[in-house]
């Protein structure tokens, strides 16, 4: 046999080797005669039963390629026995489904082709099963993807904070930035608490309204667990809206208080934040102050709608959020 060395003690070591610990399986097929000769743990990847004795004319893998991969495969194949990809070195990665479990695996060839392109001989190589290998380099592709996104999201709102920022001297704009950055702060730890699973929308309102907890009455029960996109934005419209409420309604006044009602209703989240006790209103705002310019961005992050009644007993407010957009696809019933 050309690809084994097998007339020696040495050389059947070193197979028994590689096949017992690294999981490679061996292959030698001539193309003149069509025939395989093929270690047998090459079938166990495949969930195949070993052909009695060596060498068969075919192996059935090309049967067990998944149907999305095997048209591909194939081409890859054949233009490397024609050599048109200028090479002898046959290396490919593909997926199958194993036949004993239907499972899924990655397989990966590595081969060296012999006799001149479109008149090859030989085909000698190994293949191992990498599955483990591919999941892990998938995981850390999605997961530098979500790093980029996140760091890009984060960016976008300090971006958007410095932006829309307002104050009467650089103390005062500083006092006002550090604080939404530090609210900010505060939430990416619930961020990364939903990226594995959801967010208590309590939790979020313990987190961002710590300071005024004895002037907050909460009524959520109903409330579904947000998903990671949806944290970030829900702290931030619960921060401003306490901002505005200490400056200037419920939380600027010893008696004041907030109730604050949730509640999944149809295809919405409905929100009510409700204002009592607080210096009277005699008009409502004449102009949109930096904390309302968050609020209604970040309402647009959400896809949601926000209305407003500045009562004279104080401010009620209203915002809706598509349930999809609260939970994330992954929760949402079919």
């Amino acid at each position: 046999m050309i690809g084994f060395d097998l007339g020696s003690e040495a050389g059947r070591e070193r197979a028994r080797l590689a096949m017992e610990n690294f999981g490679i399986a061996f292959f030698e097929s001539s193309m003149a005669s069509g025939l395989v000769v093929v270690t047998p743990n090459a079938f166990a990847m495949f969930g195949l039963p070993v052909p009695p004795q060596m060498p068969v004319r075919r192996t059935g893998f090309w049967e067990c390629y998944h149907p999305e991969d095997l048209e591909v495969a194939r081409a890859t194949f054949e233009s490397d026995l024609r050599g048109e990809r200028d090479r002898d070195i046959y290396c490919e990665r593909v997926r199958i489904i194993r036949q004993t479990d239907r499972a899924i695996r990655w397989i990966e060839f590595l081969g060296r082709m012999f006799g001149p392109p479109g008149a090859r001989t030989h085909i000698v190589g190994m293949l191992r099963d990498v599955t483990e290998q591919a999941e892990a380099e998938a995981r850390r592709c999605l997961l530098v993807r979500e790093v980029n996104h996140r760091a890009n999201n984060t960016l976008s709102v300090v971006q958007s904070l410095l932006r829309l920022t307002q104050a009467q001297d650089v103390p005062d704009y500083k006092q006002r930035l550090e604080s939404r950055i530090l609210s900010l702060a505060r939430t990416q730890s619930l961020v990364d608490q939903a990226a594995q699973n959801s967010a208590a929308f309590a939790l979020l309102i313990a987190s961002e309204l710590a300071a005024y907890r004895d002037h907050i009455i909460v009524d959520a029960d109903q409330v579904p667990d947000l998903t990671a996109s949806a944290v970030q934005p829900v702290a931030m419209i619960l921060y401003e809206m306490a901002t505005n409420a200490a400056k200037h309604g419920a939380f600027a006044t010893a008696a004041g208080q907030v109730r604050i009602d949730a509640a999944a209703r149809g295809a919405e989240v409905v929100l009510h934040w409700v204002e009592e006790a607080g210096p009277p209103i005699s008009a409502p705002p004449q102009r949109r102050g930096t904390g309302m310019a968050v609020i209604h961005s970040q309402i647009r992050r959400l896809g949601g709608t926000l209305a407003l009644d500045w009562a004279p007993a104080g401010l009620v407010a209203e915002l809706r959020v598509p349930q999809l957009n609260w939970i994330g696809p992954a929760q949402a019933k079919p």
